[in-house]
C-alpha cells in the first residue's frame, strides 16, 4: 500500500511538471506573459511536491488548477476575447431562462426517480429527497472525488432514519442508469449521424463496463450468502460483524433490482430525468448565432461529451472542462456547414453561459439547502457517516 501511495505521488507530481512544460510550448508559441507565471507556478508546486516539501492537499489542488487551465487554454487562447464578450452580451436570454427552466424539470424528474429506487427501504417524501439530492450536486461540484454523493447519502439518512450505506447504494444503482443512458445516447449519434472512431470505441468500452457492474450488482443479490461465507471465512469475528451490518445496509438499496414493477418504474422516470437534459443544451445553443442552424447532433452530442469530461480532476464544477466539451461538441457537429466569422467566439461565449445556465439551477439551491440543514465542516468530510455502524 504504501509503495502504491509513493507512486501516486510521484506521478502526481510528474503531470503538474508536465503541465508547466505544456505552458513553457505555449510560450514560445504565443509569447504572452501569462504563460511564464504558469511555468513558475506549476514547476515549482511540481519540484516542491517530488520532495515532499508540499502537503497532498495542495499538490491535488495544483493538478486540479492545472488541469482546468490546460482546458481553458484549449477553448480561449488563440481568439478574440473582445468577440467573445460581444456575443455574451448578444446571446439571446430567453432562450437561456427555457434552457434554466427545462434544467429544473430534470431535477423533479431525477428526484421523483431517487424515490422510487429508496421506495424498498421506505417512502421518502419528494422535499426531504430533493434538498438531500441538491446538496449532494453540490458537493459534487465544490469537492474532489465526487464527494457529494457520500454527503447526499448522510443528509438524507440523517434525516430519514433511513440506512446510509442503505442510501449510498441506491446511488451506485442510479449512476448505471445514469452511465447506460449517457451512452445509449452516445451510440444512438454514432449510429444515426457522427461517424469517429474514438467515440465508437468509447461507447463500446462504456457500455461494457456499466452493464457489467449491472450485472455484478443483480449476481450480488441472488448469491448474497457467498460473500457472507467469503466473510466470514477471512475476516476475525468482530470485523466480521461490522463488515456485514454495512453490507445488509448496502443490499438494502439494491432491493429493487429483485422487483420487476419497480425497476420499470424507474427505468420510464430515468428516460423522463434524461429527456430533458438534450432539450437545456438546444435552448441554450439557440441563444447564440454560429452562421448555421444548430445540427441536431449538437445537443445530443453534448450530454456525453460533458459527462466524460466532468469525470477528470479538475477545478471546482469542471471549470475547463465544460468548456471544452462544448466546443469539441460543436467542432464535430458543424464540422462541414458554413459557420460566422466569430464562431469560435460563439462557441466560447457558449461555454461560458452554458456552465451558468447548467450549474446555477443546482448549486444555488443547494447552497442555501446546505445552511438550511446546518451541516457543519465535519459532516462535509462525508464517507464518516457511511462508515459508522448504523443504529438499530
Amino acid at each position: 500500500m504504501a509503495r502504491l501511495k509513493n507512486y501516486t505521488h510521484v506521478i502526481r507530481n510528474l503531470i503538474i511538471l508536465g503541465i508547466a512544460v505544456f505552458f513553457g510550448y505555449r510560450y514560445s508559441q504565443l509569447g504572452h506573459p501569462i504563460y511564464l507565471a504558469y511555468i513558475i507556478l506549476f514547476g515549482g508546486l511540481g519540484t516542491l511536491g517530488l520532495i515532499n516539501q508540499l502537503p497532498s492537499r495542495w499538490q491535488n489542488l495544483a493538478l486540479n488548477l492545472g488541469i482546468s487551465l490546460f482546458f481553458l487554454d484549449f477553448v480561449f487562447a488563440e481568439i478574440n476575447l473582445t468577440e467573445v464578450w460581444q456575443a455574451v452580451a448578444s446571446a439571446n436570454y430567453w432562450m437561456l431562462l427555457l434552457s434554466m427552466a427545462m434544467v429544473w424539470l430534470h431535477l423533479y424528474f431525477r428526484t421523483v426517480r431517487w424515490q422510487w429506487l429508496l421506495k424498498p427501504m421506505g417512502k421518502v417524501a419528494f422535499w426531504p429527497a430533493c434538498r438531500a439530492l441538491l446538496i449532494g450536486i453540490t458537493g459534487n461540484t465544490v469537492l474532489p472525488a465526487r464527494a457529494g454523493e457520500f454527503l447526499r447519502a448522510y443528509v438524507l439518512g440523517r434525516s430519514t432514519g433511513l440506512s446510509k450505506t442503505g442510501v449510498f447504494a441506491t446511488l451506485v444503482v442510479e449512476r448505471i442508469f445514469d452511465g447506460l443512458t449517457v451512452l445509449l445516447v452516445l451510440l444512438a449519434v454514432i449510429v444515426l449521424g457522427v461517424h469517429n472512431e474514438r467515440l465508437q470505441l468509447i461507447g463500446v468500452l462504456g457500455a461494457i463496463f456499466y452493464i457489467g457492474v449491472m450485472v455484478g450488482l443483480i449476481v450480488f443479490m441472488a448469491k448474497r450468502h457467498w460473500a457472507d461465507a467469503l466473510i466470514h471465512k477471512f475476516l476475525p469475528p468482530g470485523l466480521a460483524q461490522k463488515v456485514l451490518g454495512l453490507l445488509d445496509g448496502f443490499s438494502s438499496g439494491l432491493a429493487v433490482l429483485k422487483n420487476p414493477a419497480q425497476l420499470a418504474m424507474v427505468t420510464l422516470w430515468n428516460i423522463l430525468t434524461w429527456t430533458f437534459i438534450p432539450i437545456s443544451f438546444w435552448f441554450a445553443l439557440l441563444a447564440f448565432d454560429f452562421g448555421s442552424p444548430v445540427p441536431w447532433q449538437a445537443p445530443l452530442l453534448m450530454l456525453p461529451a460533458m459527462a466524460l469530461g466532468l469525470t477528470v480532476p479538475a477545478a471546482p464544477g469542471g471549470v475547463g472542462l465544460v468548456q471544452a466539451a462544448i466546443k469539441l461538441t460543436l467542432d464535430l457537429t458543424y464540422a462541414g456547414l458554413p459557420v460566422a466569422a466569430n464562431f469560435q467566439e460563439s462557441v466560447a461565449a457558449a461555454g461560458i453561459l452554458i456552465h451558468f445556465t447548467q450549474f446555477a439551477p443546482e448549486v444555488i439551491p443547494g447552497i442555501f439547502f446546505f445552511m438550511v440543514e446546518g451541516l457543519s465542516t465535519r459532516e462535509v468530510g462525508a464517507g464518516r457517516g457511511l462508515t459508522q455502524p448504523e443504529n438499530p
